[in-house]
């Protein structure tokens, strides 16, 4: 029987508040900073915060907007904005219609002097906003027309709430003999959010036969801890993809990949949204689809042969690209939203590769650039970023050799900073900059303290990390991101990968093999 659990309030993210105001501008301006305002905005540049409370007004919906999205920025909710503007679907929004929404109370604000040489385009780089927010909240029709001496308005003092909300979150592996101790060390962790890694083949191991025991028991001790939950689900069941793995070769049947017909992950989805309706407060559509491992979709040009050896040979080609990724995403996505439209959908972090040959990877540029071209920021209400499989101290550029790194330092995808600022130029270039960039999967891996394997061939890097750096490292790479605003939330891998039988993860664990907390155990539980 489906548990019944507390639905709670959302506060996943920031809640990015943005004003249209229509009336004249010097009377808002002094009924926000007052009628002295003028007298203290003496020095051009020079800013000054204050707050207003501002009805209900029209929105011009632009490409991309999803209700979601605007319900966040207007900080309400997507039901209200439903029922405001008649609207029975809540995934169907039309660039260039109006949008009714309310104005927000209390809002903060900051006024700033414009002076000689600026432009909206600079302002709005400088304060980490868009030229079209600027527009919007202070009417300016023409982005070339400002004086300098003019006084507008900026969204900038919203930063503290981003700060406020920002999410600190751990990966889980459901482990339903474990699942008290584990909800032990998430309070001891003091996060409030947590990302489960969901299989779907564990869930629903034979079609309509479901196995919910460990993952029933792990959110339902989180929700009533009060922490917010991402659920990140992939791997598609065995009897979801026969005619894939029917006659595949051995070496790639430890793989795991979409199904055959996309629908059965809408239907699955749908499933777990309306068991959890109210609980779940997102959801990251599969896992690092850019890579054969997680999206082994084989195509054969003539049937399969068993060779000599008893195996079947390679398959021709692997249904592997951006498009193929979107397709399921716009059916999750849809899927989701109609159970529940407050939950967040996000895309897949991208495995950080650096080559391209349409079989065993796409480069993770390459990959997030054809996705966004495909439409996925219509079908999601965020991005997913991953990091890992590096060495390299998380403060460092690229490319100049950290010491000790003797290896995978070479690449700009091997260093954390650079794999933000990846993420980040391809939204901007691609003008979806309001796209919120979330951090689903990061970690440093060490040999050190007692693990389930030794490094396979391939992940020497994984010599290279003692524990106290993996410590450090983890409290840094927390405090890059909460620095940069476009992050909305950051999700350290993993606290019980040892635990749950994952030799691999296992490197990542928090806690390492003989149930001991590592170092980075504290450093994480120590952050603010």
């Amino acid at each position: 029987m489906t548990p019944r659990f507390l639905a709670r309030e959302r506060t996943f993210g920031m809640r990015l508040q943005k004003l249209i105001i229509r009336t004249c501008l010097g009377m808002v301006i002094a009924l926000v900073f007052g009628l002295a305002t003028e007298a203290r905005m003496e020095d051009p540049g020079s800013v000054v915060n204050g707050s207003v409370k501002l009805g209900i007004e029209r929105y011009t919906v632009r490409p991309h907007d999803t209700l979601y999205a605007l319900a966040k920025r207007f900080n309400t909710s997507v039901k209200a904005l439903q029922s405001l503007n008649a609207l029975s679907d809540a995934t169907l929004l039309v660039a260039g219609d109006g949008l009714l929404v309310p104005r927000l109370e209390n809002t903060e604000v900051a006024a700033y002097l414009i002076r000689p040489g600026d432009s909206l385009f600079e302002i709005a780089r400088r304060f980490d906003t868009t030229v079209e927010a600027l527009q919007s909240l202070n009417g300016i029709g023409d982005r070339n027309h400002i004086m300098s001496g003019q006084t507008i308005l900026l969204p900038q003092s919203a930063a503290s709430a981003i700060r406020r909300e920002f999410a600190h979150g751990i990966t889980l592996f459901p482990d339903l003999e474990n699942t008290p101790d584990i909800l032990r060390r998430v309070k001891e962790l003091g996060v409030n959010w947590a990302k489960i890694e969901v299989r779907w083949a564990d869930v629903e191991p034979s079609e309509s036969g479901f196995a919910f025991d460990s993952l029933d028991a792990l959110i339902e001790g989180l929700d009533e801890l009060g922490i917010q939950i991402l659920l990140n689900v992939y791997a598609a069941p065995e009897w979801s993809r026969r005619s894939y793995t029917l006659q595949l070769n051995s070496l790639l049947r430890a793989n795991s990949g979409p199904p055959e017909h996309l629908e059965r992950f809408g239907n699955f989805m749908s499933v777990l949204a309306e068991r959890y309706a109210g609980v779940i407060d997102a959801y990251e559509i599969w896992k690092s689809p850019n890579l054969l491992k997680y999206w082994t979709a084989p195509v054969y040009e003539r049937p399969p042969t068993m060779d000599n050896s008893g195996d079947y040979g390679f398959p021709d080609k692997i249904k592997i690209g951006a498009a193929y990724y979107v397709d399921l995403l716009k059916i999750a996505f849809k899927a989701i939203k109609s159970v529940d439209s407050d939950a967040l959908v996000i895309t897949a972090g991208l495995a950080p590769v650096g080559f391209t040959d349409n079989y065993n990877s796409v480069e993770t540029g390459l990959f997030l650039q054809n996705m966004l071209h495909a439409g996925a920021t219509d079908y999601s209400d965020g991005i997913g970023a991953l990091f890992g499989a590096s060495a390299v101290p998380p403060a460092l550029f690229c490319c100049e050799q950290p010491p000790g790194v003797d290896t995978h330092y070479e690449s700009h995808l091997q260093y954390y900073r650079e794999i933000l600022y990846l993420y980040h130029d391809a939204l901007s270039r691609n003008a979806s900059e309001d796209i919120p960039i979330y951090i689903t999967q990061v970690g440093w891996g060490t040999i050190e303290g007692s693990n389930l394997a030794i490094p396979a061939s391939g992940l020497e890097w994984l010599r290279y990390t003692d524990q106290d750096e993996q410590a450090l490292y983890v409290a840094q790479a927390y405090d890059i991101a909460r620095g940069l605003n476009y992050i909305e939330g950051m999700f350290l891998y993993n606290l019980n990968g040892c635990a749950a039988g994952d030799s691999e993860a296992c490197f990542f664990s928090l806690v390492d093999a003989n149930a001991i907390d590592r170092p980075a155990f504290n450093s994480f539980a120590e952050i603010d």
